[in-house]
């Protein structure tokens, strides 16, 4: 692997692999919230997410739906296909909370199941606090055809169906998550980036403890930050984090 990195993000860094249409993304033990206004490192965390990011993406790769993701190389990088990226963020909801109930604060409450799945879009921008975005706008923009937003959508409501599937599974309920999406070299769409802990609400089924970053942005202590973490990959992996 190559010592200079493509790209750093919060949470990752993007390094070339051996082959051109390949790329390794290494996770970091770094975690955010408030865009960034706040932040920590979390010894554990990039292994806990890689893990558990692969694991998902092989059961949405099983089910037809197409990824980056090619295998996990060791406890905090994942080969993966190079994609041109989308400067979007899907998220799907399926119990109000978050922004969601902000937004709409008269009409849910945390914890309203919601009708049917939404699906929103937003364009990935710090310095706009990624606006959410009509799919009208997003051809408009010019950050994604017509076409491309009917496939996110279709993908994303798949993924919806896989994950909460797997989740109630494991005595987790699946409130929202989000996921990103890029063009590979055959100009295929495909689900990018990770799906993690740090990207998706989960609660548990019988209680409703959180069991997700909500723990972290909430100001909860960073040792019950990483037992949240433990936890959900005890539920995901069936067996404890070494």
């Amino acid at each position: 692997m190559s010592s200079a990195p493509m790209y750093e993000g919060k949470t990752k860094v993007v390094y070339p692999a051996d082959r051109p249409d390949h790329v390794i993304l290494k996770l970091k033990d770094d975690i955010t919230a408030l865009d960034g206004l706040k932040h920590d490192v979390l010894k554990g965390k990039a292994a806990i997410n890689a893990t558990i990011s692969s694991l998902l993406f092989k059961l949405l790769n099983e089910d037809g739906i197409p990824t980056h993701f090619v295998r996990q190389i060791d406890s905090d990088r994942i080969l993966v296909k190079k994609l041109n990226m989308l400067p979007i963020e899907v998220t799907c909801r399926n119990v109000a909370a978050g922004h969601f109930v902000k937004r709409f604060s008269t009409l849910f409450k945390v914890g309203d199941r919601l009708k049917r799945p939404i699906v929103e879009f937003y364009f990935k921008s710090d310095e706009l606090h990624d606006p959410l975005l009509t799919e009208d706008h997003v051809p408009l923009l010019g950050i994604a055809t017509r076409e491309q937003v009917d496939g996110m959508k279709k993908l994303t409501l798949k993924t919806n169906e896989v994950l909460t599937r797997f989740f109630e599974g494991v005595g987790l309920r699946l409130v929202d998550f989000k996921i990103e999406f890029g063009i590979d070299d055959e100009k295929q769409l495909r689900v990018g980036d990770e799906i993690d802990i740090d990207s998706m609400r989960l609660w548990d089924l019988k209680t409703g403890e959180c069991l997700d970053k909500d723990v972290y942005r909430k100001g909860g202590s960073l040792s019950k930050v990483l037992e949240t973490y433990r936890e959900c990959y005890r539920r995901i992996l069936g067996r404890d984090f070494p």
